[in-house]
């Protein structure tokens, strides 16, 4: 939720998922947030899971859109369907279709697939269908295991601070553009002399990925940062 230029409240884009999960389920989280820059988008998780793979991609500057629950219609006469978790478009123009499961659940049968295919054998056809249609580069299937906790500390803090502040984010690109090498996000932030709020900016300029994070780092006022060009 943010402030209009008239001083009234603007609510986050309304969620692009093709399909809506249950407000509540039995045996498993289902969950709702607002992810991406400014007012932001909302954005919907049938599990604890689902949730922490959109906020990582969400965190991710090379990712440039983000749809959940995404339709896919395949077969010879598109009679079978499935819905991607996460749909990511990158920067450069790659499209690549998540899907999430329980590690315990990859064997599994689907009691409502007339094929009774396992889960691992379903995916595999989909994913044929999927380079074979061009819906998407790539496909990768996501459990609790690949979930790297860094990343994810990282991008709960990312997804805290999309609104804007254009007075402390000018104030930090000021600080930030002529620096040589690393300093810490603490020292960074008493240069700016805006506290919190100079904090804050410096997280978004992360998020957009003029400033680098040493990779398998958690972001901490300690953290060494430096511009991306100085970065290799």
């Amino acid at each position: 939720m943010n402030r209009s230029n008239a001083g009234g409240i603007v609510l986050p884009e309304p969620s692009r998922a093709q399909r809506s999960i249950a407000n509540a389920a039995t045996g498993h989280c289902t969950a709702f947030a607002v992810l991406g820059d400014g007012n932001g988008i909302r954005v919907q998780a049938e599990s604890h899971t689902e949730l922490l793979n959109l906020l990582i991609l969400n965190a991710s500057p090379e990712v440039a859109d983000l749809r959940e629950q995404v339709l896919f219609s395949y077969g010879p006469e598109l009679e079978d369907h499935h819905y991607f978790d996460a749909l990511a478009v990158h920067r450069n123009g790659r499209r690549i279709a998540y899907t999430v499961k329980p590690e315990a659940h990859l064997h599994r049968r689907r009691r409502d697939d007339p094929k009774g295919l396992p889960f691992l054998e379903r995916m595999q056809i989909i994913t044929w269908w999927v380079r074979k249609q061009r819906f998407a580069d790539d496909v990768r299937l996501i459990t609790e295991a690949d979930l790297d906790p860094v990343l994810v500390h990282n991008a709960k803090i990312i997804a805290a601070v999309r609104e804007p502040d254009p007075e402390a984010d000018g104030a930090a690109w000021l600080q930030v553009r002529h620096i040589i090498g690393a300093r810490t996000l603490c020292d960074l932030t008493q240069s700016i002399g805006m506290d919190a709020r100079g904090y804050r900016a410096l997280l978004r300029l992360i998020r957009n990925g003029r400033l680098r994070v040493q990779a398998g780092q958690r972001i901490s006022p300690s953290i060494l940062v430096t511009r991306k060009e100085f970065l290799q």
